[in-house]
């Protein structure tokens, strides 16, 4: 059975959890496919630290996208990495997995989300506004290399 969304565009079959350890080899590879260049550390700090904000999307068996977000402050999430595999792109997989983890960090307490995103990364940025994100600040030279970030906020 295909489920449809609005619009009548058919939804993927992909399923939102936590992270779990054998996600580990798939993710050091989503990580370096989308272009985030992190230590395989960092995501076991977040499983360790954060593993309620700490999403996967699995879809078929295999991780899709991910999204790492951790409590800045008692009153404020952060989302720190959104990455999807590039064959999901434009598919509503960051979509999904940014809508519950705002709803985790809803649930936390949080009463705003904070994320920088590329200059040059329009794709995200219009996901972000569509989510309710707007533009509070810009930073020049903010990644190793050169580019400038848009920094986004929105209350919950």
């Amino acid at each position: 059975m295909t489920v449809m969304e609005a619009g009548g565009e058919p939804k993927e079959n992909v399923r939102i959890r936590r992270f779990e350890p054998r996600d580990f080899s798939e993710a050091v590879r989503l990580d370096a496919e989308a272009g985030g260049g992190h230590d395989p550390y960092l995501l076991t700090y977040f499983y360790e630290n954060y593993p309620t904000t700490f999403l996967v999307a699995e879809k078929d068996g295999e991780i899709a996208g991910m999204a790492l977000g951790f409590r800045q402050t008692p009153m404020e999430g952060r989302v720190f990495w959104l990455a999807v595999r590039s064959g999901d792109r434009g598919r509503g997989v960051g979509g999904r997995l940014m809508t519950e983890l705002l709803d985790i960090f809803r649930r936390l307490g949080v009463m705003e989300v904070i994320l920088e995103v590329r200059a040059g990364n329009k794709r995200a940025q219009s996901l972000y506004i569509d989510l309710g994100f707007e533009i509070y600040t810009t930073c020049k030279n903010y990644y190793p290399d050169g580019e400038g970030a848009i920094i986004m906020r929105r209350p919950l």
